[in-house]
């Protein structure tokens, strides 16, 4: 049997839910719960609740109750302190367990918002939390503590905390092989890190790529007009990397490129016959001469998940080759 005890943040408004909130105090007490946010930490102000946020901190759970007072408003939020409490406690990733009364219920008039501004804003936040998954709805205290009780014993089976226990509670023999075993797991990976480092390293540092040397063979196929048609033409040509890297980033100016456009603007440049419309003869050609630009870091690659493609771009490296190679300095 499990010795963890979780705590429990309770938030609601104040004079109006004092039973209420003393009832789910029980409650929790009986499910071997540790409450806290009780009378000792309802925010007036903003100092308070720094302390508050810190014991939010420790909580495992966080309950909020919703009568029909909206509560003391921060000035500077322009909310309720209740509902600044539900928006940190949702921030930290702390499960939440909405409790809100059922609008049909009526109460004395000491118990419900008078002030239109604070109906309007207790709506918005009533809709706000609701929205959680873990919410539900009461009509009297006894309800509202059912439902406590309920929703904290799921919530302890379906939702792992961390919870706290006893130092006295652990094997110390236990703990040392635990502590050993993980010290043992984190050196295996600190090395495989290095490992990757320097693999990281060896492949960024490459010096053997080729670049003013490096020329594609490119084979393309152009239709030639005749008189009575036109003919299919196989022909080829030989460019330097260089100048296909000019082609390309001059086409990058301020955009990305997918596969095809790359190939469009290299066909449709001046090394090919401008009259012709002119298609490559191996279509894995673009992908070599990309996979080469980019193992000298002048390009990069970003797939896009919308649109199933995959676009490149320049470098900061291959703005400033592509700049050095095309821009007009002044003598």
């Amino acid at each position: 049997m499990s010795t963890k005890k979780y705590q429990v943040f309770i938030s609601s408004t104040f004079t109006d839910l004092a039973e209420e909130r003393r009832k789910a105090l029980n409650i929790l007490l009986m499910a071997d719960c540790i409450p806290a946010g009780m009378e000792a930490f309802v925010a007036t102000d903003n100092e308070q609740f720094e302390v508050i946020k810190k014991v939010i901190d420790l909580c495992d759970y966080y309950i909020l109750i919703i009568g029909k007072r909206y509560g003391s408003v921060n000035p500077d939020a322009r909310i309720s302190y209740t509902e600044m409490e539900y928006d940190y406690a949702k921030s930290k990733g702390i499960p939440v367990l909405v409790f809100a009364i059922d609008e049909s219920v009526d109460l004395p008039d000491d118990k419900q918002e008078q002030d239109e501004y604070k109906i309007e804003s207790l709506k918005t936040f009533r809709n706000k939390a609701m929205a959680n998954r873990l919410a539900s709805m009461w009509k009297n205290s006894d309800e509202l503590t059912g439902a406590i009780a309920i929703s904290i014993m799921r919530a302890k089976v379906e939702i792992s905390r961390p919870g706290w226990q006893r130092a006295t509670d652990y094997d110390e023999v236990s703990l040392r092989r635990e502590i050993m075993d993980l010290q043992k797991n984190n050196n295996e990976l600190i090395n495989d890190l290095a490992e990757a480092k320097k693999m990281v390293v060896a492949l960024t540092e490459q010096t053997d790529v080729a670049f003013e040397e490096c020329e594609f063979t490119i084979e393309y196929y152009y239709f030639k007009k005749r008189s009575t048609g036109s003919d299919k033409i196989l022909s080829s040509i030989t460019i330097g990397l260089p100048a296909l890297f000019v082609i390309i980033a001059t086409e990058m100016m301020a955009v990305s490129l997918a596969e095809i456009h790359v190939e469009k603007a290299i066909t449709g440049s001046k090394l090919f016959p401008s009259s012709y419309s002119c298609s490559l003869n191996d279509r894995q050609l673009i992908k070599r001469i990309l996979n080469q630009l980019e193992a000298l870091k002048l390009i990069n690659s970003n797939w896009s998940k919308s649109s199933s493609t995959l676009y490149w771009s320049l470098t900061a490296k291959g703005r400033k080759v592509r700049d050095d190679m095309i821009l007009i300095r002044s003598t």
